[in-house]
């Protein structure tokens, strides 16, 4: 390989990096990475209005773009002041991105060290933008951080990232049964809109051969899954499941939010109930950017559960044994040793609070572990409060209404 070729691919993983960090960002507060709110939903949208892009985050899509254009120099010139305002540890992974592609490595073990210092302290300090920091020093097909591999200087530092970086920590909920919270809300798959997207589709015929619900969801979760692929800071798109598949086959990428819209839309339209949920981090109030991530989860009428459905990532939660897992479940999964599937750390950072939209009398529930308060912000903005902020497991996994009791 050319050392043309070697640059293109190490700036390539590094504004891979950068641009992960604008993908998960948001200027809504409520669904996560998304800029809006599902269509019928969008009072749950705070601000409703589209709001001038924060200071720190032009910065970070500066440096993204000045690292496209190979000018390590001028992206390192923006990090520096995207730091002088928001001093956070993970900053320090980005400048040393920069120093890499310049081929200075001192500067960019320097940069790593302070980063890696301030995680030994404080693993949540990594945010979701360099909480991975250990897996992709890791990576022998990474290229960001190939020319380093043989510095004596290395090893020892990857060791100390392994064991400073942040692992998902099992969550406690309140268990008790019964609940007098709203239902969700099913919906009939003979409505105008869902029989137009399942006719246009051929729905039916994605799910024809399956023999059991979870058998139905996983079907159209690879299907949704192979619509198109991820780009998370494209917000010009349409808001609902048949706009969305259109633009998609015109070349239009979604973020993770138009992947929950379109499951669950094209799940209600095969008869299988089916809702959005927006998780948000643990310090989602002071998170500058990744602080959210939206999926969808599927009532399993065979199963009596629900089921975490992530489309975006072409996963349904089962545990070891075959027991479908909802978000909260799947999140308490994730932080065995041994979980039972692999699921992006990144996004695991999100799932500490679970956001419920489509219940009746069009409440909005929010679930979080004993002993977490209610966030009154989502990445420094400030955000509706929900209709109901519980601890109960209950209160967020009823069954479903069934259609003709709306």
């Amino acid at each position: 390989m050319s050392k043309a070729q070697r640059l293109t691919r190490t700036r390539d993983a590094a504004t891979k990096l950068v641009a992960m960090a604008l993908a998960v960002a948001s200027i809504a507060p409520v669904w996560g990475c998304a800029a809006r709110a599902p269509a019928g939903d969008a009072a749950s949208s705070v601000p409703t209005q589209r709001k001038a892009m924060p200071r720190e985050l032009v910065l970070l899509q500066q440096a993204m773009n000045a690292m496209n254009a190979s000018r390590p120099a001028d992206a390192r010139s923006a990090l520096n002041e995207l730091r002088a305002l928001n001093p956070e540890p993970w900053v320090h992974v980005f400048l040393a991105l920069t120093w890499r592609l310049e081929g200075n490595n001192d500067r960019a073990f320097e940069e790593l060290d302070l980063a890696i210092d301030a995680f030994e302290k404080d693993p949540y300090s990594a945010s979701p933008l360099a909480c991975s920091l250990d897996l992709e020093l890791a990576d022998p097909e990474s290229p960001a951080w190939q020319p380093l591999r043989a510095d004596p200087r290395f090893a020892p530092m990857l060791e100390r990232a392994k064991k400073c970086a942040w692992r998902p920590d099992p969550l406690a909920f309140d268990d008790s049964a019964g609940s007098q919270a709203p239902r969700p809300l099913r919906r009939a798959a003979d409505d105008a809109e869902l029989t137009k997207l399942r006719e246009a589709y051929a729905l039916d015929s994605v799910v024809k051969d399956c023999a059991s619900d979870l058998e139905r969801v996983r079907a159209m979760c690879r299907w949704v899954h192979g619509r198109t692929s991820h780009d998370g800071w494209n917000d010009e798109l349409p808001e609902d499941a048949l706009g969305l598949l259109q633009v998609a086959e015109k070349g239009a990428q979604w973020r993770c939010v138009q992947y929950g819209i379109v499951v669950t839309e094209c799940l209600n339209a095969v008869g299988i109930p089916a809702r959005v949920v927006g998780a948000q981090a643990r310090d989602v109030e002071t998170i500058l950017a990744g602080a959210g991530h939206v999926f969808a989860e599927a009532w399993l009428e065979d199963r009596q559960r629900w089921v975490f459905v992530d489309a975006q990532m072409d996963l349904v939660a089962i545990d070891t044994d075959g027991t479908p897992l909802n978000s909260a479940e799947f999140r308490n999964a994730l932080a065995r040793p041994e979980p039972p599937c692999s699921y992006p750390r990144t996004l695991a950072f999100c799932l500490h609070y679970f956001n419920y939209h489509g219940l009746e009398g069009e409440k909005r529930l929010m679930l979080g572990p004993v002993g977490s308060a209610m966030p009154t912000k989502f990445q420094r903005e400030p955000t509706r409060a929900p209709d109901i902020f519980t601890h109960r497991m209950a209160d967020a996994y009823q069954a479903p209404l069934p259609a003709a009791a709306r």
